[in-house]
């Protein structure tokens, strides 16, 4: 257990040095492909029509990708799996990621995802903590209490009671990490070398046997990963 334990963190001495490298450090190869989500404009409801021909046919494109066309399980959650990566069809917040452009730069990739043609039916969102008690909106199975000790008890012979309440608006990690994923050949075309938001956390990722011939495919297929392992909800820029 770390707990009261002044551990350092695994990059600290990168970071307080200013030597720590971050996807925007590193060279990108001149042939490397660039992603980009197309996302939703609206934060609640579902997709009632949706043409991707004018992504497409924007230049620069290699493929569009969408919730069907992953070959992987669609999800993106790091525990219960109630998270897509990209919509199956229903909208749940603002920005959610709807599909993947696959392009020759990141500009190529950001216009073409800009271009879809897409109908919403809007539902009301559900914008904040009451709001979701009063709808009994819920995740994670619902509410999980974790305690210790007679919490009952010790309301009952405290000699000082502090009562108030605190909102806060951000989202662990979203500001602190870099939107971003670099997936780079190694050596031969089975291995690739995942890079998340900053190189001290980097992965190799075997491709499977079946894909290693087909390049639409291993393409199509590197983007995925790549994606997974962006940050999720934004756009990837790498």
């Amino acid at each position: 257990m770390s707990v009261n334990k002044p551990l350092p963190h695994d990059a600290a001495k990168l970071h307080v040095s200013g030597s720590a490298r971050y996807i925007d450090d590193l060279p990108v190869p001149n042939d490397c492909l660039h992603l980009c989500f197309g996302t939703s404009t609206i934060a609640r409801g579902s997709i009632q029509e949706m043409d991707l021909t004018p992504v497409i046919n924007s230049n620069g494109v290699i493929d569009v990708l969408q919730a069907s066309d992953l070959v992987h399980a669609n999800d993106v959650s790091p525990s219960i799996h109630d998270e897509p990566l990209l919509s199956d069809g229903t909208i749940h917040y603002l920005g959610q990621p709807i599909f993947l452009v696959i392009a020759k730069s990141h500009i190529r990739a950001r216009k073409a995802a800009s271009r879809a043609k897409i109908s919403y039916q809007q539902d009301s969102p559900i914008l904040s903590i009451e709001d979701a008690l009063a709808a009994n909106s819920r995740f994670e199975e619902g509410p999980r209490i974790w305690n210790r000790g007679d919490l009952k008890r010790g309301y009952e012979q405290a000699t000082k009671l502090v009562e108030g309440s605190i909102e806060i608006g951000g989202q662990e990690h979203f500001y602190l990490e870099g939107q971003a994923a670099l997936a780079l050949p190694k050596k031969t075309m089975k291995w690739w070398c995942i890079h998340r938001p900053s190189i001290q956390q980097k992965c190799n990722i075997k491709l499977p046997k079946h894909l290693e011939c087909n390049f639409t495919t291993y393409v199509s297929k590197c983007a995925e990963w790549a994606v997974v392992l962006a940050a999720r909800k934004v756009r990837a820029t790498h």
